[in-house]
């Protein structure tokens, strides 16, 4: 059970691993990874492994495309003026940018109209559709909008405009009289997938105007799709992996300039789409005009390109400054707020990021969110939900105090007034508090991959990157590795917001890194061994490419022992009130005791640091006798000092074999010495400890530093010697404590 979530591990036998393996060609960790999601089916695995859909399903299946087809080609005859009505987030601008090229490819006398979020609002707009018409407009289509136009396609209709609708959102109770409705879960239809972006379904529409597979839209498409947190499943899936192909192979000019700004290199995949794509066109409608949008994706002059790049760029400074800003000013007003879900407003507040400031209020408190700004007695703003409560229903009960609402069970936007919030706040809560009296905070996670730790490496990725897309419904593969050294934590960011670990051993170190959860995992300290849930990612930055762990979730091993040795700790680093064991540092007055000396110490220690070795296992099992809750392996010595010590019975027989050749050995001379020390590869201390060996055994006898040969029996038991036996019990301490993993330590002496 980790801090965040119930973790439920993958259940799949032997022998279905060696079939998919056999069957596909699969590597274990791929057969594994296909199983955990119960990919199984021979239709299933061509989808996530190929991605083969042909040319998706045929568009003609989705509500009035034949009607709306014929619509189009007739204004085009006719010379009539086309508008494409738009969106102003990501799938809304590739929506209305996909169209406008179709139907100015096919000669139509075709503009767009994206518009304003703030004086306009969403979707289909009254004054928009009259001054739109007005300028001589005869059809609107809309794209990733306008199902619930239903007064606004009206009046467009009694002015003698026609609209045709394209849109993925909920339907309403009742459907604008368009001229035609083109969305995948129209009820008088059935097209065989309805997840579809607002891009997706303008795509639909653009095959059925063009007649042809318009492969060269689907850069769009897979831009619209990701950014829209649409399932990747189905179509969506192929048409981002095509996109993405494209994206690649044929970058349009102001993407291109984008990426370059946002110091993007190599490839484009659905991360780059998430992280530095999508956020920057969202930002353009939360400051401006979604207009810059449009222009940055469809022109083909650099000049242009590049200030509209720079442009798009610093709106996505600007929001995150605005977004910090308002969030810091939350933070402030809620330190010690106790409600269960928290509303929000205060004049000032920016409306165009209120979504975002809503969603990192709710992360970081894990309570559902409304932040609104206000406007005299009007408030406008945004809601977040957590653990799967339904935001949307609990505020459709009470929806008469709303002017305007709309959303899904996550997430909603709504307007109201001041005179109502008193009432919204105490009734939402009332609705959450009786929803947690019967919840389980911890949500299930499942489990794709259980690994060791050294198969965490680029040969994992790259083949589980044989899956991708990776996005919605289908994310990226949940790895778990148990019993992990945690070597250095790290907090970071300008609120110390962000958690860092590095996690292993010296040989092999990995970071972890954590965006949202530090409050969560603020119990996790170096030395701790933990258990990791996490996604495997490559991160690129300055020209290098290294593993990174994008950590989901922990889980804390209770184990007494730690491990401290890269901690950069000295002498003085411990409190008084801790024991420090050691074989040279005595000072009793501030509890630094040799390990000779425990037999004097008459009190329990809550932690013991080891600060030096010990010679050997007994007596770690004295100090445990000391009770302690926590000893933490320090070896301010470091590994290095403890192994070149090490003597092993190679370097023991190749001295014997030197003496039994030359009889006698003068080491009178730093040059004889130093010659010795570089045949045997040792050093002073371990020749030493070689001869008393060889003396305890009777072969060999050291007088005025001469060795003499006293017998040439290669036959002989090392274990008749004291120091060898001394040695080998300090070497495998050592070991243990050293080189050993914490749970093998914490298992062997508890």
């Amino acid at each position: 059970m980790g801090l965040k979530f119930n973790w439920v591990s993958p259940s799949y036998s032997e022998e279905e691993i060696k079939n998919l393996k056999n069957t596909y060609n699969l590597t274990d960790m791929q057969a594994k990874f296909l199983l955990a999601r119960n990919i199984k089916k021979v239709n299933q695995i061509k989808e996530y492994l190929i991605g083969d859909y042909d040319e998706g399903f045929d568009p003609f299946l989705m509500s009035d495309m034949q009607i709306a087809v014929e619509r189009i080609h007739k204004a085009i005859e006719n010379e009539e003026k086309i508008l494409v009505y738009g969106d102003y987030d990501a799938d809304g601008i590739t929506s209305t940018v996909l169209l406008l090229e179709t139907l100015l490819s096919l000669g139509a006398n075709a503009s767009s109209y994206i518009p304003n979020r703030f004086t306009e609002g969403y979707g289909p707009n009254k004054e928009a559709f009259k001054n739109i018409i007005e300028s001589g407009i005869s059809l609107i289509i809309t794209v990733d909008n306008g199902i619930a136009g239903v007064e606004e396609v009206d009046y467009a209709n009694s002015i003698g405009c026609d609209v045709i609708i394209t849109d993925h959102h909920k339907i309403q109770d009742r459907l604008p009289n368009a001229y035609a409705i083109i969305h995948p879960e129209h009820p008088d239809f059935n097209y065989p997938f309805c997840k579809l972006a607002g891009v997706g379904v303008a795509f639909k529409l653009a095959h059925a105007l063009l007649d042809i597979y318009p492969d060269f839209l689907l850069d769009l498409v897979a831009i619209g799709t990701v950014a829209d947190l649409v399932p990747i499943v189905s179509e969506n899936r192929f048409f981002v992996k095509q996109g993405l192909n494209l994206l690649n192979e044929d970058t349009r000019i102001g993407l291109k300039f984008l990426l370059d700004i946002s110091n993007h290199y190599g490839n484009i995949d659905e991360d780059t789409i998430s992280f530095i794509i999508a956020p920057r066109l969202n930002s353009i409608g939360r400051i401006s005009s979604a207009r810059d949008g449009l222009l940055l994706l469809s022109t083909d002059d650099n000049n242009t390109a590049y200030e509209l790049a720079k442009k798009v760029d610093s709106f996505n400074i600007e929001r995150k400054k605005i977004t910090e800003d308002i969030v810091n000013d939350i933070n402030k007003k809620i330190k010690n707020d106790k409600r269960n879900l928290l509303v929000i407003y205060e004049e000032g507040y920016h409306e165009g990021v209120l979504g975002i400031v809503a969603s990192n209020i709710s992360e970081k408190y894990k309570k559902p969110v409304l932040v609104m700004n206000r406007d005299n007695n009007k408030l406008k703003g945004s809601a977040r939900s957590i653990y799967n409560f339904n935001i949307y229903e609990a505020m459709n009960k009470i929806n008469t105090m709303f002017t305007a609402f709309g959303g899904h069970s996550m997430a909603a936007g709504f307007s109201t007034s001041v005179e109502f919030i008193d009432e919204i706040d105490k009734s939402l809560n009332e609705e959450y508090n009786n929803y947690l009296s019967n919840f389980d905070f911890k949500l299930e996670k499942n489990v794709d991959l259980k690994i060791d730790y050294n198969n965490i490496s680029y040969q994992l990725i790259n083949e589980l990157d044989k899956f991708k897309p990776f996005g919605m419904n289908f994310e990226k593969p949940v790895i778990v590795v148990e019993n992990i050294n945690v070597l250095e934590k790290i907090e970071f960011g300008a609120n110390n917001q962000y958690l860092k670990l590095l996690i292993g051993n010296n040989n092999n170190k990995i970071e972890c890194i954590s965006f949202k959860d530090n409050e969560i995992f603020k119990e996790i300290n170096s030395g701790d061994i933990i258990n990791i849930m996490f996604n495997l990612n490559k991160n690129y930055f300055n020209g290098r490419t290294k593993l990174q762990i994008n950590l989901i979730d922990i889980e804390k091993k209770d184990y007494i022992f730690r491990n401290l040795t890269n901690n950069n700790l000295d002498f003085n680093s411990f409190p008084k009130n801790e024991l420090k064991i050691s074989r040279n540092y005595n000072d009793t007055i501030n509890n630094y005791y040799l390990y000779k000396d425990l037999h004097k110490i008459n009190q329990n220690f809550d932690i013991i640091n080891i600060l030096e070795l010990p010679n050997n296992k007994q007596f770690i099992f004295d100090l445990l006798n000391l009770n302690p809750k926590k000893v933490n392996i320090c070896c301010l010595e470091g590994e290095a000092k403890y192994k070149k010590y090490r003597i092993d019975k190679e370097k023991l027989i190749k001295f014997y074999n030197i003496i039994l050749k030359i009889k006698t050995l003068n080491l009178n001379t730093k040059e004889s010495i130093s010659k010795m020390i570089n045949l045997l590869e040792t050093n002073i201390a371990s020749l030493k400890i070689m001869i008393q060996i060889f003396i305890e055994l009777n072969l060999i006898k050291l007088d005025k530093n001469i060795i003499y040969l006293l017998s040439d029996n290669t036959d002989v038991d090392l274990k008749i010697s004291k120091t060898y036996n001394a040695m080998i019990e300090r070497f495998e301490i050592e070991k243990l404590l050293l080189e050993e993993d914490i749970s093998t330590i914490n298992n062997y002496f508890m």
